[in-house]
């Protein structure tokens, strides 16, 4: 009984999770994807400390996102350069069936 309530959440939550991926020799991209069973509605972006990589225009033009599905990514050009961080925080926020609100600080490096 317990295994069926804990498989019954489950199914209700997104799991939402961010990497770089290099396209080429010069262009990466910061990939936003979500593994969960369930859709992320209301997706939003935040770099808890600084942002060096993501232009804010290309921000603004994509989150907030409306719904993420299941095995759905979204990509972000990111501007990386030679004295570019290499490792960056980036917190997720969504909303899902199974609770409003869920946060997630990640971190993506180069």
């Amino acid at each position: 009984m317990e295994k069926e309530k804990i498989e019954a959440i489950k199914e209700k939550k997104a799991e939402l999770g961010i990497t770089f991926i290099k396209l080429g020799s010069n262009k990466h991209r910061l990939k936003i994807w979500n593994k969960g069973l369930a859709t992320a509605r209301n997706v939003r972006v935040m770099f808890p400390e600084d942002n060096q990589i993501v232009s804010s225009s290309e921000l603004s033009d994509k989150f907030p996102m409306e719904s993420l599905e299941r095995h759905q990514a979204v990509e972000l050009i990111a501007l990386v350069h030679m004295q570019t961080k290499r490792k960056h925080a980036v917190k997720l926020i969504w909303d899902d069936d199974a609770k409003v609100h869920n946060e997630k600080l990640c971190y993506a490096t180069l």
